[in-house]
């Protein structure tokens, strides 16, 4: 049942990703990169994002990139330094309309995968993209020491991670305005487990739901620029295989 529910919830947010921004729109194709950070295996994430290439009738085309070399914990096979990447040429994040990280994607336990790449993913985001997170760790810092690391725009509007496990969550008004979690499917979030969430929000972020245990945020989204953040801190990792 919680990868029947978390399938269903993919759906909703791939859906929330493009129509959100996009209502009325015609039914168009969409690019998404899959920035994969620690689910590796064959039963992960990025395999089951793969599989939706059609939602709300528009379709999806999938590119996907391991940015957790070999050296960090949990490596996944033939990963690349992203910024690195990027600045050679080799990756253009303009190409794509979403990209979505994979649980613990930017980096985990005292890894950080996004250095070099953070103008690239601001500029992303503000020209129009859409960003996804599944939730991360809260116990890794970029070049600056902060959280998150800089290719949110965290200076602008601050936040940090707490380390937290499971919880059940509510929606709050603004959640339930999203659609988000009714549309294409009503989505149970108790039927999931979640992991770190975001807290100490900037006001620019809107919390659409609220964790149980501590009343921080379960779920939110950050508009910057033309594009979007959207994170709910699912535990990719314990509940897809």
């Amino acid at each position: 049942m919680a990868t029947k529910k978390c399938v269903t919830l993919l759906v909703a947010l791939i859906a929330f990703l493009t129509l959100s921004w996009n209502a009325g729109a015609p039914a168009k194709a969409f690019k998404v990169l899959i920035l994969n950070g620690a689910t590796d295996g064959a039963n992960n994430e990025a395999t089951v994002l793969k599989k939706l290439n059609k939602v709300e009738g528009n379709t999806f085309t999938f590119d996907e990139i391991g940015i957790n070399w070999q050296g960090n914990t949990h490596p996944v096979p033939n990963s690349v330094e992203l910024g690195k990447e990027i600045k050679n040429g080799k990756v253009d994040l303009l190409q794509y309309d979403i990209i979505w990280f994979t649980w613990n994607g930017p980096g985990h336990d005292g890894d950080y995968f996004m250095e070099g790449a953070e103008d690239a993913m601001l500029k992303f985001v503000e020209k129009g993209g859409g960003v996804w997170m599944s939730a991360f760790d809260d116990n890794y810092r970029d070049k600056n020491g902060k959280q998150i690391g800089g290719w949110m725009p965290i200076d602008q509007f601050p936040a940090t991670v707490s380390n937290t496990g499971d919880s059940d969550a509510k929606l709050t008004a603004e959640g339930q305005a999203s659609g988000l979690f009714d549309v294409p499917n009503k989505v149970n979030l108790n039927a999931l487990t979640l992991d770190d969430n975001f807290a100490n929000l900037h006001k620019e972020y809107i919390i659409l739901a609220e964790r149980a245990d501590n009343k921080e945020s379960a779920a939110i989204r950050l508009p910057f620029g033309k594009g979007s953040y959207v994170e709910v801190c699912i535990d990719a990792r314990s509940t897809f295989p």
